[in-house]
């Protein structure tokens, strides 16, 4: 069964659930009176947050989700993030270079140089692309709190790649 057909049998589930709720808001519409017609809307709550997850999954399939960035079948859906895309494929340095990009687009833009961090330390194991990751983000960045947060985050995955490296040697 494929990600279409489950959030059309998803939605078909859901939409039987709700049709009692749809039933009573039109019984408090009938009779268009102000006060009850007011609360003939309420009932039309529980059906809206019962209904979004299949209509979203609809939605989204074919350009891709930011609710739902692994289908449920644990496939990656491209249309989240073509570096994150990259990364859960293992292709690390296409990641990397996609990344390195966006730093021109956006050079005051924290997360893209946490992500190119993270990424050198964590799957490439390669702290010196982090350490000039970290100089190029306290040169770009005009935002002290932001500097902060960043030098935070390189002391962080410098000690736990250290931390790693040692327990490999040990082993």
């Amino acid at each position: 069964m494929n990600d279409r057909e489950y959030a059309l049998r998803l939605l078909l589930k859901r939409f039987l659930i709700s049709l009692p709720f749809f039933g009573i808001s039109a019984m408090l519409f009938v009779p268009l009176s102000y006060p009850k017609s007011l609360w003939a809307v309420l009932p039309l709550i529980l059906p809206a947050f019962i209904l979004v997850e299949p209509l979203s999954l609809l939605v989204s399939d074919p350009v891709g989700s930011m609710f739902n960035p692994k289908t449920v079948f644990g496939e990656i859906n491209l249309g989240f993030s073509m570096s994150e895309a990259r990364v859960m494929e293992g292709r690390y340095e296409e990641a990397l270079d996609l990344l390195r990009k966006m730093i021109p687009r956006d050079p005051q833009r924290l997360e893209i140089y946490m992500r190119i961090m993270s990424l050198a330390v964590n799957h490439m194991k390669q702290p010196e692309i982090a350490r000039d990751t970290f100089h190029t983000g306290i040169k770009e960045l005009k935002n002290l709190r932001k500097r902060k947060i960043l030098a935070f985050e390189y002391r962080r995955l410098t000690t736990l790649f250290k931390d790693t490296h040692e327990n490999e040697q040990d082993d």
